[in-house]
């Protein structure tokens, strides 16, 4: 009886396949190939799962061979592209909520490794000393090789109070440490540490780790509260910011630009290209401006300094960005039950640059020793925890406590940046 269910099952594929056919040879008699080739590919598709049903050492359901197939087919193309399951789906809108379960870290698939894009400021992994970087090799004990990322997402995933252990090795070194961390629920505060940073030269701070709904009403109630101490000068922190929204981070970059485009999408298709362009409404004061950046902004994060760059509004200081600059599309698909998120375009600064794979360089470069890097790791844990106390509280720019004395030197940096820009502009 199975073997007449799994018959009818794969009788279906093979009809779905073939009503496939007029889409596949409209794009193989582009590519001037043989249309042949199309039955010959899904007759060996075919073959193989009927092979593997009858032979192999345990039955394996059909559903898990094709998930299997739609992982592989998807991981082959980039690290970004995913078969996104109904489970996985209403994961997947969790996680836009800004608020979820987990360790606080964005992993990719890069070069058949599990590595970390960047960990969310003060989640339980920035604080136990996961870096930009890092290679994860086991998550438990069981190893990343070839991992798919949702099924490693899906492991770093857990309820709150519970532990895993990674198995990392540091990017630059070649031993491999264990972290055990807690889980924790993680609320992304899209701003953080909005400050006054230097009361002489009116130099204000905000970070910006993520690009969420409340981003820009957010940034814009910092602005004006830091504008009341008296600002006229601002550094933007967007160091360890992953990203997130498209539109987001146009607004937030319609906020410092007064009209040109701010980024510009690119693919196959003409349908894919767009342009995004600022408005000189709502804009902020031409104040002087100086955004930091690291290898752990990415995508929106990158969007938002490229435009500023381009269009000459303030400088970039630090080192350079990720270079993530792809779109990914949610294409629901079997009755809006299961997507895919399909890279679909990438993006370019106004001055036509890619993003994707090269990033963007800093117009001041100011580099961080490995000591640096986890020293500047505690120091934002800290102050990030005293804003969350203190709502917008002042913290002063060097944080003492009973091992060392902290200098955030990107910051301190931007900050006599600042302050020369002030001094010529009044002597100007």
């Amino acid at each position: 009886m199975s073997k007449i269910k799994s018959f009818f099952k794969i009788l279906l594929i093979v009809i779905f396949i073939f009503s496939l056919a007029p889409c596949y040879l409209h794009a193989q008699k582009e590519e001037k190939l043989d249309p042949d080739m199309f039955y010959q590919d899904f007759e060996e598709f075919i073959s193989i799962i009927k092979e593997i049903q009858n032979k192999y050492v345990d039955e394996v359901g059909l559903r898990t061979l094709l998930m299997n197939a739609y992982n592989g087919m998807l991981a082959g193309l980039d690290p970004y592209s995913q078969f996104i399951d109904p489970d996985d789906l209403e994961e997947l809108k969790i996680e836009t909520e800004g608020e979820f379960d987990g360790l606080g870290i964005e992993v990719i698939i890069k070069d058949g490794f599990l590595r970390v894009l960047t960990p969310i400021v003060d989640s339980p992994a920035f604080r136990a000393g996961v870096y930009i970087g890092d290679v994860i090799i086991k998550i438990d004990g069981k190893s990343t090789k070839n991992i798919v990322i949702r099924e490693a997402i899906e492991m770093l995933r857990g309820k709150t109070n519970t532990e895993v252990t990674l198995t990392v090795i540091h990017e630059g070194e070649s031993e491999s440490v264990d972290i055990t961390i807690e889980r924790a629920k993680i609320h992304l505060n899209s701003i953080r540490g909005a400050r006054i940073v230097d009361k002489e030269g009116k130099i204000g701070y905000i970070a910006i780790t993520s690009f969420q709904d409340n981003t820009i009403n957010d940034l814009d109630a910092a602005v004006e509260e830091l504008e009341n101490q008296g600002m006229e000068s601002l550094v933007l922190d967007l160091r360890f910011n992953p990203g997130g929204l498209l539109n987001i981070a146009v607004d937030m970059a319609d906020k410092f630009i007064k009209k040109g485009l701010i980024v510009s999408t690119k693919g196959r298709h003409k349908s894919q290209y767009h342009e995004y362009k600022a408005h000189r409404s709502k804009t902020y004061k031409n104040f002087p401006l100086v955004i930091l950046v690291n290898n752990g902004s990415a995508s929106a994060s990158e969007i938002v300094a490229g435009a500023v760059k381009d269009h000459r509004r303030g400088l970039l200081l630090g080192t350079k960005t990720y270079g993530k600059g792809s779109v990914q599309s949610l294409i629901p698909i079997q009755n809006k039950k299961s997507a895919l998120k399909l890279t679909t375009a990438k993006y370019y600064t106004p001055a036509g640059t890619m993003i994707h794979g090269v990033g963007i360089e800093p117009d001041i470069k100011v580099e961080l020793t490995r000591k640096d890097v986890k020293g500047l790791h505690r120091h934002l844990a800290r102050v990030n925890a005293a804003d969350l106390r203190t709502k917008n509280g002042e913290e002063p720019l060097e944080i003492n406590d009973d091992k060392e004395k902290f200098v955030d030197m990107q910051l301190s940096r931007a900050i006599d940046v600042l302050k020369g820009i002030s001094v010529y502009s009044k002597n100007n």
